[in-house]
């Protein structure tokens, strides 16, 4: 169907061509005390590159006007990067053993703007296998406030850290 109406177009603008080509017609513009008289070929030449320049101007204006929301967007996005990438150097950096950088990656990623729990519970864990148990319970509670359904993971990190915690003493 797409094919059949662009070979009907193409021929209507064939049609069209052949009969302006052979047309020794002209237009003629009067507003008083003006008179304009213009060939009908460079009337039609004039109106289709003024109607193109008006299409162009006012896809020019709407995109203008959509140029704030698309470079939020843009950086919603990269931040979102900036964080999953984040939380990579964070969990690899918590495996290894290397507590301290894992908790510095993920209150960078905290700092960033994400709001998942993860970040906070990878640097609680992280904050409790430095013995930083101030650190822990701030990162918790902040986490806590942040996940309203999320609980599960928050309470079995919390209760896993109270554990170890006793076991030291």
């Amino acid at each position: 169907m797409k094919y059949l109406i662009s070979i009907l177009v193409l021929f209507a603008a064939a049609v069209a061509l052949g009969t302006l080509l052979q047309n020794t017609a002209y237009v003629l513009l009067v507003y008083p005390p003006y008179r304009i008289e213009v060939s009908l070929k460079l009337f039609v030449v004039l109106f289709l590159l003024v109607f193109g320049f008006g299409y162009w101007l006012i896809h020019l204006l709407l995109a203008t006007t959509q140029l704030p929301a698309v470079v939020q967007k843009i950086r919603l996005d990269r931040a979102k990067n900036n964080a999953r990438k984040l939380l990579d150097v964070a969990l690899r950096a918590f495996f290894e053993g290397r507590y301290a950088e894992a908790e510095k990656a993920a209150t960078r990623a905290i700092k960033h703007g994400e709001s998942s729990v993860l970040y906070g519970i990878i640097a609680a864990r992280a904050a409790h296998e430095l013995k930083a148990f101030e650190r822990r319970n701030a990162y918790l509670s902040s986490a806590e406030k942040q996940s309203q359904g999320e609980s599960t993971m928050r309470m079995l990190v919390a209760a896993k850290n109270k554990f170890d915690q006793a076991d030291e003493r």
